[in-house]
């Protein structure tokens, strides 16, 4: 009853976007109550079947601002309108900005992925081959939100990328829709030169859990980086816990600190204190002995 009020009123007063917007968006606290108020009735007036095309279409024309503040709260205001909000994104999402730092475009690929949905992976996948890094890299990390098996043809190509930070957006993506098919790729990425890959490619390998444990335990070789991350990797997997044991002998400190620290067996640590040498390990395993 009180939307239809608020409605009939809209109708015979007329609607002052602007003035909303700037309500939605004003950092002072005394007018929190204001803020939250006029928040609302944008979120209520993008969902509704009038005025929600007018609304939208308003809300995306802000996309360039330079305010941060009304970036966040503009994203958020597109979360709380959901699917509702995509097709009037998409319709503007060739403008990239009045400059050179593509303010409208990046801002039109963060909302996307923040609204999520298979409906966003072909408007954004247009994108992954955009000549500013930036742009790719908001890409992926939206095609990985969308939550959808459908982004994956594009999402494997940026795996590849020549910039590090791409990679890791690819990668992140990839692990949030990761399945069986996916272990080359994601075994690869435990070995990239930049953490955030490897961490990315850890969480994808944790998703697919059990069937990811023998290309896992089959990967362990000399190199020392990939390894720690391997065992990490296992640590993290239901059943791979039960496989780190023989491997307290042939790995160096960093893998053992793993190994360790998984470890709810007071028998086996006890075990692993009197082997180790390294002081600070033994000083760890006295820790963990003691908490269980």
């Amino acid at each position: 009853m009180k939307s239809v009020i608020f409605l009939l009123f809209l109708v015979n007063q007329g609607i002052d976007f602007e003035d909303l917007y700037n309500k939605a968006t004003t950092l002072l606290v005394q007018f929190e109550a204001e803020k939250d108020s006029a928040f609302n009735k944008l979120v209520e007036l993008g969902q509704d079947s009038l005025y929600g095309d007018t609304t939208i279409d308003f809300l995306v024309s802000k996309f360039d601002t330079k305010s941060a503040i009304e970036r966040h709260r503009l994203k958020d205001i597109f979360k709380k309108i959901g699917t509702r909000g995509i097709k009037g994104i998409v319709k503007k999402i060739d403008y990239r900005g009045s400059d050179e730092e593509d303010r409208a475009l990046k801002q039109s690929l963060w909302v996307l992925g923040e609204i999520g949905s298979e409906e966003i992976v072909e408007p954004v996948a247009r994108f992954i081959k955009d000549k500013e890094w930036k742009i790719r890299s908001g890409a992926f990390t939206a095609l990985g939100k969308a939550e959808s098996r459908k982004a994956v043809p594009y999402i494997k190509e940026g795996l590849n990328d020549s910039i590090a930070v791409v990679r890791k957006s690819a990668y992140y993506a990839l692990s949030r829709v990761a399945e069986e098919d996916d272990i080359p790729y994601l075994l690869r990425g435990l070995d990239d030169e930049f953490y955030g890959v490897r961490y990315a490619a850890v969480a994808g390998l944790v998703k697919i859990g059990e069937p990811a444990l023998e290309p896992l335990l089959g990967s362990i070789g000399d190199n020392s980086l990939k390894d720690f991350f391997v065992f990490k990797t296992l640590s993290e997997i239901d059943g791979g816990k039960t496989k780190l044991d023989s491997y307290v002998k042939k790995g160096g400190p960093e893998i053992r600190l793993i190994i360790y620290e998984v470890c709810d067996d007071k028998d086996k640590l006890l075990l692993f204190l009197e082997n180790e040498k390294q002081e600070i390990l033994k000083n760890f395993l006295h820790k963990r002995i003691s908490e269980l």
